[in-house]
Parts: C-alpha cells; sequence; structure tokens
C-alpha cells in the first residue's frame, strides 16, 4: 500500500469453487471454470498479498450449493470449508456476505455458511474504517415460504428481510457524517447498458432498500455480485446527489478478475485487477456467443468517485 492514509479492499465474488474434472456451461454456453478451481484460489491469494490489501470483502457464492448445480450436499460442505480454511490464512480480515449458491443443494440451508463466517440468518455486519462505514447488506433473508417456493429450492433472487432492513436505517442513521458504501450480493439497480436484465438478478424488495437509501443519505457507492460481469453506473440515490452502483466480475468465468478498491479521506478508486490465467481465460472469453461483454467498459477498470 504506497499511501499510508488509505485503506485498500479487495472486491471478490463468484469464486464458485468446486474441483472437479469439467467445466460447467451454462445455458447460454458460458464456460466456467471448475477445473482450474484450486488453481484460481491459489492465484487470487498471491495476488491479495502482493496488493497489500487491508480488508477482503467476498460478496457470495464461494462454491456451488444452492440450486442449478447439483453439486453433491457432502461436497458441497467440505468446498464451502475448504475455501474459508484457506482465506483464513490471509494476513489481511476476511469477511463474506452469502450468496444464493452459498447455501445447501436440496433445501436451501445456509446454517453451514452462517455457522462458518459467524452470521445471524438474514442479517449482515457494519464495519467502520478510517474514511468510511461498510454496511454489509443481507440479501439471503428470505422467508422458508419463499424457499419452498422456488426451484430447487433455490430463489435466485435476493430479499432483505424487516429486521435487515431496520438495520441498514438505523446504520445509516448513525454514521455521523462519515460516507457509507453497501456490499450485497444480488442487484439493487438493474444495469442500462443494452446487455439482458432479468428479475432473478435482482433484490426482489429493492425499492424498499432503496427507499431507506434515499431517505437517510449518506451512501457513496453499492457494491454488487451475482450476475458474473463489471458494470458500473451512477444513479440518484438522496435529494442531494448521486451514488456509484457497481456489478464486480466473478473470479470464475471471464474477466477471471477481482477489484480493487482503495479508499482516503477524499475518494474511492476501483481498479480492475486480472488473474493471470492464461488460456483458460481464453477458453471462457470465447465460449457461447463470447463473453468479452462480461469485462465491461475500459472506463470502468479504472474508475474514481468522490467520498
Amino acid at each position: 500500500m504506497s499511501d499510508p492514509a488509505a485503506t485498500v479492499i479487495a472486491l471478490v465474488t463468484d469464486t464458485h469453487f468446486w474441483q472437479r474434472p469439467r467445466s460447467v456451461i451454462t445455458a447460454d454456453g458460458a464456460l466456467q471454470l471448475q477445473p482450474w478451481s484450486e488453481q484460481l484460489l491459489e492465484m487470487l491469494m498471491a495476488d491479495l498479498t502482493a496488493a497489500q490489501v487491508d480488508l477482503v470483502v467476498h460478496l457470495g457464492d464461494q462454491t456451488c450449493g444452492g440450486g442449478s448445480y447439483a453439486m453433491p450436499p457432502d461436497e458441497f460442505v467440505a468446498t464451502l470449508r475448504h475455501v474459508h480454511a484457506r482465506l483464513q490464512t490471509l494476513d489481511a480480515p476476511v469477511i463474506a456476505l452469502p450468496g444464493n449458491h452459498d447455501a445447501r443443494p436440496g433445501d436451501g440451508d445456509l446454517s453451514d455458511f452462517h455457522g462458518l463466517w459467524q452470521y445471524e440468518p438474514g442479517i449482515g455486519k457494519t464495519i467502520d474504517l478510517p474514511h468510511a462505514r461498510l454496511i454489509l447488506l443481507n440479501g439471503m433473508g428470505h422467508t422458508p415460504e419463499q424457499i419452498a417456493a422456488a426451484h430447487d429450492h433455490d430463489p435466485v433472487y435476493g430479499w432483505v428481510s424487516a429486521a435487515e432492513l431496520q438495520r441498514l436505517d438505523t446504520a445509516l442513521a448513525t454514521a455521523d457524517g462519515r460516507p457509507v458504501l453497501i456490499f450485497t450480493h444480488q442487484i439493487l439497480q438493474p444495469w442500462q447498458d443494452g446487455q439482458p436484465w432479468y428479475d432473478y438478478f435482482g433484490v426482489a424488495n429493492a425499492p424498499e432498500v432503496l427507499g431507506v437509501i434515499a431517505r437517510r443519505g449518506g451512501v457513496r457507492a453499492v457494491f454488487q455480485g451475482h450476475a458474473h460481469r463489471l458494470n458500473i453506473q451512477e444513479h440518484p440515490c438522496a435529494s442531494d446527489r448521486s451514488c456509484v452502483f457497481g456489478v464486480m466480475p466473478a473470479l470464475i468465468e471471464y474477466p477471471v478478475a477481482w477489484v480493487q478498491l482503495t479508499l482516503t479521506a477524499t475518494q474511492g478508486h476501483c481498479v480492475l485487477r486480472r488473474l493471470p490465467v492464461g488460456p483458460p481465460a481464453h477458453l471462457s472469453a470465447q465460449s457461447g456467443g463470447g463473453q468479452s461483454w462480461r469485462q465491461g467498459k475500459p472506463a470502468w477498470w479504472d474508475y474514481r468517485f468522490p467520498l
């Protein structure tokens, strides 16, 4: 870290770790890099160490639980524990949000994740840093009825519980003028760059969440995962200012990257950090109808916003 007054945060999401011999191919033909899971994790940890990050925030979907992947439950539990144990060997502290694929396959139970990462069901965390308050908003607060009604007991979409909405309101009300950054797995603001949007990308009760943000103010940026792509846009979020809404790229497919977020007293600075994967990244980029769009616009690879 070159500036001693800065805080460097690594934003990592959608690792979808599953050491298996075959890649997962999505419905649109996109190729994910599960056979390289261990290699990707090792590269990630080496890059985080080299970057001298102060904090790692994983935005969810550490492995391939939940629905669609059909991961055996015993493999899911062992893999979730493995990823957790490996991340704990970093010098920097690591905090993680639950994603829909961090739930046990078959029943949507998040208790394994909760136990490892010390969460109350449906409730997130608040962390105060020198230059900002970080609010980890838990978007996996679905009711038992919502989980039971979902295909494979995997709602996919996000849901912020009433208790978590109240916690968000309180955390914003007590920020005392400190700029606030929000982190969540599913997405609060649909992108508007021509790529298709589906409701399962989003937080189903996003209007309620955005209403709290607008009423309390203080939010400068929202960082989200889930959609396996990079996108940055600005939207009004209070009467007097706009917020940055960023969707962070997945580690498991192109561009195989994480985002370095550096905070100072006056600004946030996001830099796209691609892992040196080589041919596997090319395979992912060329799969389906082509996945280069997932890397976003060059202007987003080195992006600054005021605090």
